[in-house]
């Protein structure tokens, strides 16, 4: 009896942490929750059954609930963990960091240039500075096109209004483009690193909402905008075309919502060459951008291609991980791809 009962101890410890590695691997591969469980869980009984046996009933019952209080347990950790950050950022601009009028020589013209020097870490601590310019006469010239963007055609309308801004903004933010490309090359980053780098600099830069229509008094919102714009006012710009900020504006003002940061970062990617796209969601009311790149985490598959999905409106999240207010994939969809 007494060898009975050990075999049966040892049938549910091994149960147990074959489970709980299968079911940590399977989630890494991006499988959801459920399906990772379910697998994790019978793979581990019947490798387990093969290797020492059928046990009691009691000791599959055991086994079994707890698996699912660890799996349970680790979903509950995960999600306090990631509700944290689900809030929009409400971080002050830094006043050393804020966009001022200066000048450049340029072609041995001097020519007037907005600028913010920018420090930040990313995302695993690595520190950066640069000094992000725009030509001021490049933005007199592009802050206003949307306001002249029309479409013949409304399938996809997001999408096509994205690649129009890509289109016209990106020839201008030469200087931005080559500031990053100078860390690249003064840190040696890899193509991960890089992409980091540049969308942890975006991520750095304090969350604004874009409306079409003049920003109200915060009571005028519903419960998340009015809590955001009480605790930082100036976190709003109105009487902007179809609710998104053309590249250099978003820059020129440091005033962007999800969408004013997924285009920049899309044509900042783009042009140095990764597999890119924009998702947007009606479900969520927001706008992430999908990364083509060999890592863990949640992603959109589309096209034969698998889409790393990643948060840009606040810090500390990396590639692959999205706030548990907003996880659900299946409510993602791809607009704007750069391949």
């Amino acid at each position: 009896m007494q060898k009975s009962n050990n075999k049966g101890c040892l049938w549910t410890f091994l149960v147990i942490v074959v489970t709980t590695l299968g079911f940590g691997f399977l989630k890494i591969i991006g499988l959801a929750t459920l399906f990772a469980c379910i697998i994790a869980l019978t793979v581990s009984v019947i490798g387990v059954n093969k290797l020492l046996g059928k046990p009691s009933k009691t000791y599959t019952t055991t086994a079994i609930i707890l698996c699912l209080l660890m799996v349970g347990g680790f979903q509950l950790i995960n999600f306090l963990i990631s509700k944290d950050w689900t809030a929009i950022e409400t971080d002050t601009f830094n006043t050393s960091e804020k966009m001022v009028l200066g000048s450049l020589v340029e072609n041995e013209d001097t020519i007037s240039v907005y600028q913010s020097n920018r420090i930040w870490n990313d995302n695993y601590g690595n520190n950066y500075n640069t000094t992000l310019t725009i030509r001021e006469q490049d933005y007199l010239q592009l802050y206003k096109h949307l306001e002249s963007y029309t479409t013949k055609s409304t399938v996809n309308f997001w999408g096509n209004l994205y690649d129009y801004i890509d289109r016209k903004d990106t020839p201008k933010l030469d200087l931005v483009l080559a500031a990053f490309s100078e860390i690249q090359t003064t840190n040696n980053l890899n193509q991960m690193q890089f992409a980091e780098m540049v969308v942890s600099c975006i991520q750095d830069i304090p969350y604004s909402f874009v409306f079409e229509e003049d920003c109200l008094p915060p009571e005028n919102y519903e419960y998340n905008i009015r809590k955001t714009l009480e605790q930082c006012p100036d976190c709003c710009i109105g009487g902007v075309k179809f609710g998104v900020q053309n590249s250099l504006s978003f820059l020129q003002t440091l005033k962007g919502d999800c969408d004013s940061r997924t285009v920049l970062i899309y044509s900042v990617l783009k042009h140095f060459g990764y597999d890119v796209a924009i998702l947007n969601s009606v479900f969520y009311r927001h706008s992430i951008l999908g990364i083509n790149l060999p890592a863990a985490g949640d992603y959109k598959a589309y096209n034969g291609k698998r889409y790393v999905l990643w948060e840009t409106t606040a810090k500390y999240f990396k590639a692959g991980e999205l706030p548990a207010s907003f996880n659900d994939v299946t409510h993602w969809n791809v607009v704007l791809t750069s391949k």
